[in-house]
């Protein structure tokens, strides 16, 4: 089993974002803020998992901030992973969670401004009508399907 401050950076991201979604918005403005701090979460826990098979595979953590980090570094000491060989098969499927996440964090971080808009100090929220019920529940949905990755890999570095 690798040292437990990788896992514990996963698991704690996890519940961080676990806690962000059960929280209820009394305002519109409110309800944004934990939207944005849930796609925050989401990639957080997202990189501290990368980051733990990273170093389940005695690369330094702090040297990966995403998949490609990961796979040059691996690649680099001529490693194979059969976590990251999980994950790129992963997200090289357009059904995985995570690939919607990516195209919908777009759309929140730099959201297109409308040209006939014109009040200034709205938030233009980008809203997709197919993520809508993931959107209204603050995408517990993507959280769960996180949850469930981060327990399988924890399953497997247990047995490692």
């Amino acid at each position: 089993m690798r040292p437990i401050g990788a896992r514990r950076r996963v698991l704690e991201s996890l519940n961080k974002a676990k806690a962000l979604v059960k929280i209820e918005p009394n305002t519109r403005l409110e309800n944004h803020a934990l939207a944005e701090a849930v796609l925050h979460q989401i990639g957080a826990t997202w990189v501290a998992l990368l980051r733990q098979i990273g170093d389940s595979h005695g690369l330094k953590p702090k040297d990966i901030d995403d998949f490609p980090d990961l796979l040059k570094q691996l690649s680099d000491r001529s490693l194979v992973s059969i976590q990251a060989q999980k994950l790129q098969s992963l997200i090289n499927d357009p059904s995985f969670w995570w690939s919607n996440y990516q195209k919908h964090l777009k759309t929140i971080e730099c959201p297109d401004e409308s040209q006939s808009m014109k009040t200034v100090n709205l938030i233009p929220l980008g809203d997709d009508a197919m993520l809508e019920l993931i959107i209204s529940n603050r995408y517990k949905i993507w959280v769960d399907g996180l949850s469930t990755l981060v327990d399988e890999y924890q399953i497997h570095f247990d047995e490692s």
